[in-house]
């Protein structure tokens, strides 16, 4: 089955919070006063009516949840969370943030976004990475339970010299993602 992408709605960010992969778990809950899926699903739901956007990847149903919430003018924080399923939807939710997600915050007027991932979620930092994101700095002590994060940023000169480099010269195929 070929995966899809649409927007967000609480039945499918529910579905995905109640399932997700434990790694995904303990970097969300390890920022939170509980460990409620639910709670967590109205929270960030009521966060994106206000002032973001995120959308829902699946196959059969829904597997990944992902998107940016602007923290104030200019400057947002994105986020990512999916169940086991994910390798199944990661090429076509990678390609609709590079190719749709960021020229749309740029539109926006975004000049950054951030993402703190703990420490240990090496998968998380890979495909941070992948996207363009540079890791800024180490955050010792920031989980409830002690736990160090990382920050993650794209910033606006960054995204426009990034694309600038990538960019296929005239008369050539762009590489594919990978």
């Amino acid at each position: 089955m070929t995966p899809w992408i649409r927007p967000l709605d609480f039945e499918a960010l529910t579905q995905v919070a109640l399932n997700m992969r434990a790694i995904d778990a303990q970097e969300i809950f390890a920022c939170r006063r509980d460990r409620d899926a639910t709670a967590l699903a109205l929270e960030l739901m009521a966060a994106v009516r206000l002032s973001g956007c995120a959308w829902c990847a699946g196959r059969d149903r829904p597997v990944a949840v992902f998107g940016a919430v602007e923290l104030w003018p200019g400057r947002w924080s994105a986020l990512m969370f999916a169940t086991e399923e994910w390798p199944g939807v990661a090429l076509a939710v990678t390609r609709f943030v590079r190719n749709d997600v960021m020229p749309m915050l740029l539109g926006l007027g975004a000049r950054r976004c951030e993402v703190r991932s703990m420490a240990t979620h090496h998968d998380a930092h890979r495909w941070l990475e992948h996207l363009g994101a540079r890791a800024e700095g180490v955050h010792p002590d920031e989980g409830c339970g002690a736990e160090p994060f990382i920050t993650y940023a794209w910033t606006r000169s960054h995204v426009h010299l990034q694309r600038t480099e990538t960019a296929a010269p005239a008369g050539t195929a762009a590489a594919a993602d990978p």
